[in-house]
């Protein structure tokens, strides 16, 4: 009975640390995703009302050149940050430092070469797209998109790389200034300056540059770990940078392809009109979608940490944070689409005849797909964080090319009326398909593959009577699994110090604090210390224990924290997720 009080008391503070590490980073991520995909959705709605179903198609022939840029910018950028933030949560700075300089470089180099080649052969790549080279409006249109690559999709490695970098609010502020400023933008452009559809790429350009500014201030100022500096290339990152990150961004490249062939079959099947009706439902599952992308966003850098840490409950309780908020919101959102799936399609300037009928059933079909997209979107983004790369590319590989496929040939068979289909068909399928698959090869969770055997976590609270049985607790922990003698009284000696100058130092000036201690023993060769408390800013290892004098009975209360900081072998301390968090080896 003492046991299971134990560890309900554990669980629940260890739910206290990763529900106020969740709540710093779901906001700002939910509504940088969200707002980029409104930008998104802006330029299609100011196009519609201010050009028509021709400015509609022109984006949708171009859209495959934005997926294949996100290609590279998302899966780069989002694989590198993953191991940016493991290696932080280790205390190695310099090596993910080192990460982001080498994502940088490399996209930026990328960037320039393809633009100069999709430049030179323009006429071949339209061909490709299905648009028509002789027509002005998509020519212009996607020439000015390529110009603008290297600026608009630098965004992607700045924003990741900050928002693991203990500043989700930083890069949230910059991603919502830059999808409102394409807003606003779009409709100066387009609507009152009458640029035409090319108007919805500058206003893009504005969004990025003042997006780059923003986090390019937390990097220049020095607010984290980023620095911007010469760093060799680490090609072995960008190797596993692509294998985790384009785990997800593959679908940018599935959707590159199934958008080609769909934009043929549409241009059959209704002209340029049913084209343009598939844009705004293609625009508004961006906009549903980036419910579950900020989720995702949100909790890559914290599983990553516990993943470093072997902390099983806490990713337990992240994952389950990210699927109950995900389907609140998107249940709210389909529900609207459903209801007021008539007025979405007038936003996008469809008014009348054949282009309202088909964008307004279009809306109401695809509500029915969000929940299970939501599912599929980020338990995809769970498996990547985790490094199961293999599952989340088969979530992918399903659900944005070979069942996507499937369905489209299916529900094409009765013409426009039924082609709606095709998003409940894909995402319920692969959901059937991928959750046997993943219970039958590891569990629905994918943690048997950590190793947990020499982990063990323990909280220590300012109520707590009993700080010397868990301290005791840990030392015969740490010797049962290979410790020796020498090394386990040090843990206790560190913890029992680190605890008590948390506690003295802020128990008049706050409620209860807590010490959550997790200690990994790799035998007699090392042994690993993560502390993440909730006091106010505070790092034990920058005390200055010159002054301790025993002779005159100076500081003597930091005899035993001396002791600690010239004992250890390396250690590191940061702020983040508004917790301090400390990693000690000895």
């Amino acid at each position: 009975m003492e046991a299971g009080r134990k560890n309900r008391s554990l669980l629940k503070r260890s739910r206290y640390f990763v529900r106020g590490a969740f709540r710093r980073f779901y906001t700002p991520a939910l509504l940088s995703s969200f707002w980029l995909a409104m930008a998104g959705v802006a330029d299609s709605v100011f196009v519609g009302n201010g050009i028509g179903s021709s400015g509609l198609a022109a984006i949708s022939l171009g859209a495959p050149i934005y997926l294949f840029y996100n290609i590279l910018s998302y899966g780069f950028s989002i694989g590198g940050s993953i191991y940016f933030a493991g290696r932080l949560a280790e205390g190695r700075e310099e090596e993910g430092n080192r990460i982001f300089v080498t994502i940088w470089k490399l996209l930026l180099g990328i960037y320039l070469v393809t633009v100069l080649l999709g430049l030179a052969f323009q006429p071949q790549l339209m061909k490709i797209l299905g648009a028509n080279p002789s027509n002005t409006i998509q020519w212009t249109y996607i020439r000015t998109q390529l110009i603008f690559v290297p600026i608009m999709f630098c965004q992607g490695p700045f924003y990741f790389f900050v928002n693991a970098d203990n500043g989700p609010k930083t890069a949230a502020l910059a991603m919502t200034v830059s999808g409102i400023s394409d807003a606003v933008f779009s409709y100066i452009f387009i609507i009152r300056m009458h640029m035409g559809v090319e108007g919805s790429v500058y206003s893009t350009v504005v969004g990025a540059v003042l997006m780059l500014l923003i986090t390019g201030s937390h990097i220049a100022g020095k607010k984290g770990s980023l620095r911007f500096r010469r760093e060799p290339m680490d090609w072995e990152i960008v190797w596993l940078s692509a294998r985790t990150g384009f785990a997800t961004s593959v679908q940018y490249l599935f959707q590159f392809l199934t958008l080609i062939a769909v934009n043929r079959l549409l241009l059959k099947l209704g002209g340029s009109i049913a084209v343009a009706a598939f844009d705004v439902v293609y625009n508004i599952s961006l906009l549903c979608g980036s419910i579950s992308e900020g989720a995702v966003y949100a909790i890559e850098p914290m599983l990553s940490s516990y993943r470093s840490e072997r902390n099983l409950e806490n990713i337990r309780i992240t994952l389950n944070l990210a699927l109950f908020w995900s389907a609140f919101f998107t249940l709210i959102f389909g529900v609207l689409l459903s209801v007021f799936s008539d007025q979405f399609s007038i936003l996008f300037g469809m008014t009348s005849g054949r282009e309202l009928a088909y964008s307004e059933a279009g809306i109401r079909i695809f509500a029915l797909s969000v929940l299970p997209a939501m599912l599929n979107l980020v338990f995809s983004g769970y498996y990547q964080a985790m490094l199961q790369e293999w599952l989340a590319y088969l979530i992918t590989a399903l659900r944005s090319l070979v069942l996507y496929l499937t369905a489209l040939y299916l529900c094409s068979r009765e013409g426009m009326d039924s082609i709606w289909y095709v998003f409940v068909v894909d995402e319920v399928l692969t959901l059937l398909f991928w959750i046997p698959v993943a219970v039958l090869r590891g569990g629905l969770l994918q943690l048997r593959g950590i190793d947990t055997r020499n982990v063990k976590t323990v909280v220590v609270d300012s109520t707590s009577q009993d700080i010397h049985l868990i301290i005791q607790d840990l030392q015969e922990f740490s010797e049962e699994h290979g410790a020796n003698m020498k090394q386990a009284t040090y843990i206790g000696l560190t913890v029992e110090e680190i605890c008590c100058a948390i506690m003295d130092r802020f128990r008049e000036q706050m409620g209860e604090i807590y010490v959550q201690v997790t200690t990994v023993v790799e035998g007699e060769n090392e042994v690993t210390l993560y502390l993440r408390d909730n006091a106010t800013e505070f790092n034990p290892f920058a005390e200055n224990t010159e002054g301790i004098s025993l002779e005159e009975g100076k500081q003597l209360e930091l005899v035993g924290l001396r002791i600690v900081q010239k004992k250890a072998k390396e250690f590191y301390y940061r702020r983040y997720t508004g917790f301090n968090t400390l990693v000690i080896r000895m």
